[in-house]
């Protein structure tokens, strides 16, 4: 069929509308779809990149903050004796009776346990009159007096921290002795004032003058008031049992040490 002039421009508009149409549809618009996923990508990537930034920013102490950490830790843990091998423990004890020369009998060590210090707070037990009540209840506005039952729950009211007992590691030490009732005595003021580490608790003591002995290891007796034979008792040796808890706990190591 012959096409005149007005069919064939027709025909090429056609054709040009038609090929315009498939490159828009094959390759510009999957090319503005790309486009505008690699912009989204883009903004994702600058989001994330701009929040590791904040984080690298709060971050840039954190070596002087772990430090800082550490030393509180450390400072909060060195009145404690670490956490140790039974055998180091008992000569750790050991060392501090033949500090004060006593002579240790015997020794026993319990296995590594938990010890549970419980917190307490000052409770008077004096008793009130009816004119206390009256002044207690004006102060504290009309509510109850705060007792020891109602001490926790009236704290956690006020959005105070409410002490908690706090379970610690321990082994419990106990042996028999011999000493200077003077020496003993010293040796249990230095567990509560005078040791490097003050966190050796005395559980148990119990202690009687010991026997005079003669040359011959036999106890030496008198005669007392009613003619009966009396063995004598030393005014300064004494003899007992104690029972120590050693409270210990697991050291942190140096965050500058580690690998």
């Amino acid at each position: 069929m012959k096409l005149n002039y007005r069919d064939r421009i027709v025909l090429t508009a056609v054709i040009v509308i038609l090929v315009w149409v498939a490159g828009v549809m094959l390759f510009i618009k999957p090319g503005i779809e790309r486009m505008q996923d690699s912009q989204a990508a883009l903004d994702d990537a600058k989001a994330t990149r701009s929040d590791l930034q904040d984080r690298v920013d709060e971050d840039k102490d954190l070596p002087e903050r772990i430090q800082t950490a550490y030393k509180e830790v450390t400072k909060l843990t060195e009145s404690f004796y670490s956490v140790q091998q039974t055998q180091l423990a008992t000569q750790t004890v050991d060392d501090l009776l033949d500090s004060d020369e006593i002579k240790n009998l015997d020794m026993k060590i319990s296995d590594y346990s938990i010890y549970q210090i419980n917190p307490y707070d000052y409770m008077s037990t004096r008793p009130l009159s009816s004119l206390d009540e009256e002044v207690q209840a004006y102060l504290s506005e009309g509510k109850a007096p705060i007792t020891a039952d109602t001490a926790d729950a009236e704290a956690g009211a006020k959005g105070e921290a409410v002490p908690a007992p706090v379970m610690i590691g321990n082994y419990q030490i106990s042996f028999s002795y011999e000493g200077k009732i003077d020496d003993v005595q010293a040796f249990c003021d230095k567990l509560q004032s005078s040791n490097t580490e003050k966190t050796m608790l005395l559980n148990q003591f119990d202690y009687k003058f010991a026997e005079i002995k003669d040359a011959e290891g036999k106890v030496v007796t008198k005669e007392g008031k009613d003619g009966k034979q009396e063995k004598q008792v030393s005014d300064e040796d004494i003899k007992g049992t104690m029972v120590l808890n050693m409270l210990v706990v697991e050291k942190l190591p140096d965050p500058d040490k580690l690998g």
